[in-house]
């Protein structure tokens, strides 16, 4: 591309950093590295009734989170500063005053309104193609609103041309604002960026997902344990199509494989049920020393670098999110409320005890001990081993769902596994 690559976000801190700034963020920043472009990150910020002072830090992290950086912006400064809207004014009303001078725009009970041209317009939209709107369907709109401050429409012109942005990837609710938009180019003289718009997301109920209705906010699924690698992974297979039919990939190799031709038209479904999938493979994929000191971040009790280094290998097949790990665990820290109606087995004291006698004589408390001194006698005194298993499970756990038992009792230590199961066996001689 003979000009110089320019894109940029541009989201509003009105709360929180939500998944659609991630998915606008994710294309702008595959197609700039892959075109070694410049990204800017602006900031709308004229809404000043939405206007929430610590949002614009929220937003920086949640997007730093998933490993998209910006060239520039308002923490990091730039050639085109300001970048926010609010600190622009000035600017809006001196272009303003240009559009009135050439006779493009005049003033109406306060507000300044932009002369509709009547003239079809027209352009070739990078991923639907070609875009016809009739020039009857642009009426004389609002540049500049009665407080003094621009509409959004206006001022995103604006700072585009100044800011020389060259292509505007963003979602497909702006497809109405376009026409507009290439009105004032004309206008101010100034050749476009190309545009191109991305299908929006979707909750299970092909709904555009909603701040208010839906779970969107970043810091949900950074608190629930979702790895960065796994979101952005899940992001990309929404709305783009590996050439090669892959569904877990990189960042890098997005980039390397991502064309707008490959964006998808239809609306995707955000489904959490194969973001928990990917996550879960992620999970898997990691060192056990680096999971061991990621969970530690999401366990509320006081655990050793021991422990959970020894559970690691237990637990890494049967979590899908990092916050699993608690209810997972508890019982390690926790004695079970053992109660008789969590017994349905009519043998489950004689299971009980047949497990003390057989695990107090075991010498050497390792899994191999644990294992021979109960796996064998079992078979041999003909109990059905699920049903055997799944009361010793609920005797030293309280829990129908665990790690490999025999693992956990191991981690547990022989002390605390005879002092559990006795327990047990008290409920039902008392």
């Amino acid at each position: 591309m003979a000009k110089q690559v320019r894109v940029r976000i541009a989201p509003s801190p009105t709360g929180f950093a939500h998944v659609g700034n991630a998915y606008a963020a994710l294309f702008n920043y595959a197609f700039v590295k892959k075109n070694n472009g410049t990204f800017v990150l602006r900031l709308e910020d004229t809404d000043r009734k939405r206007h929430v002072e610590e949002a614009e830090e929220v937003l920086y992290a949640g997007l730093s989170w998933l490993g998209f950086s910006w060239d520039e912006g308002p923490d990091k400064g730039g050639p085109y500063a300001p970048y926010r809207q609010s600190e622009r004014l000035e600017r809006y009303k001196e272009r303003v005053g240009q559009l009135i001078k050439d006779g493009l725009a005049y003033e109406d009970e306060g507000a300044v309104r932009f002369k509709n041209p009547g003239q079809e317009v027209s352009w070739n939209d990078l991923i639907h193609g070609e875009i016809k709107f009739p020039g009857d369907q642009i009426t004389d709109f609002v540049i500049l609103k009665s407080d003094g401050f621009p509409t959004y429409n206006f001022a995103v012109v604006i700072d585009d041309i100044d800011m020389e942005i060259s292509h505007v990837i963003r979602g497909e609710e702006h497809i109405s604002n376009t026409p507009r938009q290439l009105a004032l180019y004309k206008a101010f003289g100034v050749t476009p960026p190309q545009f191109s718009h991305y299908s929006t997301l979707r909750n299970s109920e092909h709904k555009k997902l909603s701040k208010r209705r839906d779970p969107v906010d970043l810091r949900l699924y950074r608190e629930q344990g979702y790895l960065p690698e796994a979101l952005v992974n899940f992001l990309c297979l929404l709305g783009w199509s590996h050439p090669e039919g892959k569904e877990v990939f990189g960042l890098e190799e997005f980039i390397e494989k991502f064309t707008l031709e490959r964006v998808r038209k239809a609306g995707p479904i955000f489904d959490t049920k194969k973001l928990d999938w990917l996550n879960g493979l992620y999970i898997r994929q990691m060192d056990n020393v680096a999971l061991a000191s990621t969970l530690n971040k999401f366990i509320s009790a006081d655990t050793s670098a021991q422990f959970l280094l020894q559970v690691v290998p237990i637990i890494k097949e049967r979590i899908n999110k990092l916050s699993d790990v608690e209810n997972l665990l508890r019982f390690f820290w926790e004695k079970p409320q053992i109660g008789r109606e969590m017994f349905e087995n009519e043998k489950s004291v004689e299971f009980i005890s047949f497990a003390l006698e057989a695990l107090r004589g075991t010498e050497n408390w390792t899994l191999e001990s644990v294992n021979e001194a109960l796996a064998q006698r079992v078979k041999n005194k003909g109990y059905k081993t699920g049903e055997f298993f799944m009361c010793l499970r609920l005797a030293v756990t309280g829990q129908k769902i665990t790690p490999p038992l025999n693992e956990s009792m191991v981690i547990l230590g022989k002390e605390e596994v005879l002092v559990r199961l006795e327990t047990a066996q008290k409920v039902f001689l008392t």
